[in-house]
């Protein structure tokens, strides 16, 4: 003991010795302070690089007569809705979350499954040549291989309808939902499943191509992977950064197989993906810190699936079928995102920013009808003709979304006349429907519903449609709205 006792107090007596710091010298001072300034130049040059090559425009909106419309011949008028938000009596991965997280249930919905031509009515009321609506899968396939004949049957109705009434129908083959049992198999999360996927958009293809020549194969793939897999707030409700990430790749391999798969099967249809262009700002435009992140997001967003699209890699993964897979490139516009360093990862930290002078809409973002040119700019640059497949506003009061309608089409229009190649137009919503995770709360429809008694009566806001639609039909030149505003003025 003794012996443990004297190596401990030697180790205990070793002295410590003192390190002192000599005095940096004049040389060295220069070094540091030049270094500094180089870093701080090049901080100040790259943000204003990035102010320059990412601007975000405001416009005077007192200044700008939204009514001087001009739209060429041919433009095609349209209105959206999805199966799952109005068709109602389903089940599917949809109905499963909804009552397993206790959310609003979507339940009759709007009774579309069996109003579906009084529906088309309405469609006609407003005198619009297109309608983009989406397939049940679970409809069809409520269990695997077990396929429903009589649900074929009514959606091939419901095209020959439209078509009857000179309405172009555009059918899009996933809208957020899918069979239950798929999803119990891990739906996007396994490409393992994928084939069938494949299987069953061949087998609606195979029903309607024959009337059917414009599809979309994927409603807002990335919406769809961050919502349900980053922020939890859609099916499955997962939170994890790398399922997120693997649906997003296995969603661009599903729209490539079925887009190879369907043009072999039918090379003149037209086929496309709606892709929801949300842009990110940085909240302080001169920040080192905002602009990365605000960078970041959206090639997380935008960027990686666009790069899917032109070189067939996307998030560091080869989907060589991929490249070249559209025939058209259908956009989803509603707002801008203004971000900093801190980044939301759930639906309770998210929180819509805004500019001083931007409105907010009764969904918490702000309305940005600038943000639609420089979507419009983004997705041109795939080099397919673009549809607007939705844009709209959640307004219960219908107090906003005319405003709102006005200044999106005055952006289409002016984008029109600088040689963007834009089709169509198609509101979202036809009618008030059910919105997902924020249930019926939020209304989007040119025609209110009534969910006690389904009747529908259409808003000052549809009216205002309808008229634009005949007003660019009848008159053949340009200014066709401006025309009819001036001849009503004494």
């Amino acid at each position: 003991m003794a012996g443990i006792r004297h190596r401990r107090q030697a180790v205990e007596e070793i002295p410590i010795l003192a390190f002192y710091a000599a005095p940096m010298d004049e040389r060295a001072w220069q070094v540091l302070l030049a270094a500094i300034m180089l870093l701080a130049t090049f901080k100040i040059s790259l943000i204003t690089y990035r102010r320059r090559a990412f601007p975000e425009p405001h416009y005077d909106w007192e200044k700008i007569d939204t009514s001087d419309l001009s739209f060429p011949d041919g433009f095609i008028w349209g209105t959206a809705t999805a199966a799952h938000q109005i068709e109602g009596g389903q089940s599917n991965n949809w109905t499963d979350f909804e009552n397993r997280t206790g959310k609003e249930p979507s339940g009759i919905a709007c009774d579309h499954w069996r109003r579906w031509r009084e529906d088309f009515d309405l469609l006609s009321e407003l005198g619009v040549s297109s309608y983009r609506f989406s397939i049940e899968w679970s409809r069809l396939e409520p269990s695997p291989g077990a396929w429903d004949e009589e649900a074929m049957q009514k959606y091939s109705d419901m095209v020959d309808d439209l078509i009857g009434r000179g309405i172009r129908p555009m059918p899009t083959l996933h809208h957020f939902s899918h069979p239950s049992w798929w999803e119990d198999r891990g739906g996007f999360t396994e490409t393992s499943n994928l084939p069938q996927f494949l299987s069953y958009c061949e087998r609606v293809f195979d029903s309607l191509s024959n009337r059917v020549k414009v599809w979309c194969t994927i409603n807002e793939p990335t919406v769809f992977s961050a919502m349900g897999y980053t922020l939890g707030q859609f099916p499955p409700g997962r939170r994890s950064i790398r399922l997120t990430l693997r649906v997003m790749r296995n969603m661009m391999r599903a729209h490539a197989m079925v887009y190879r798969s369907l043009k072999q099967r039918d090379p003149d249809c037209s086929l496309g993906i709606a892709k929801n262009v949300t842009l990110f700002d940085p909240a302080n435009r001169w920040s080192p810190i905002d602009w990365p992140v605000a960078r970041l997001l959206e090639w997380l967003w935008n960027g990686a699936w666009k790069r899917g699209i032109t070189n067939g890699r996307m998030l560091w993964e080869k989907i060589p079928d991929a490249k070249g897979s559209l025939d058209f490139i259908g956009l989803n516009y509603y707002t801008h995102f203004i971000t900093g360093l801190f980044m939301p990862t759930s639906a309770d930290e998210l929180d819509f920013a805004k500019r001083e002078h931007e409105t907010t809409t009764e969904f918490g973002y702000p309305m940005y009808a600038e943000g639609m040119r420089r979507a419009i700019d983004f997705v041109a640059e795939l080099g397919v003709p673009i549809e607007i497949t939705e844009n709209g506003v959640a307004d219960s009061s219908d107090s906003l979304r005319p405003e709102h309608l006005m200044r999106h089409l005055w952006i289409i229009s002016e984008a029109i006349k600088d040689g963007r190649d834009i089709r169509s137009y198609h509101h979202w919503s036809l009618m008030d429907n059910f919105e997902w995770a924020e249930g019926y709360e939020m209304r989007f429809g040119l025609y209110s519903v009534d969910f006690d008694t389904q009747k529908r009566t259409l808003r000052g806001s549809g009216e205002m449609y309808r008229e634009i639609i005949k007003s660019e039909l009848s008159t053949p030149n340009r200014g066709r709205l401006q025309q009819r505003v001036e001849a009503k003025e004494p």
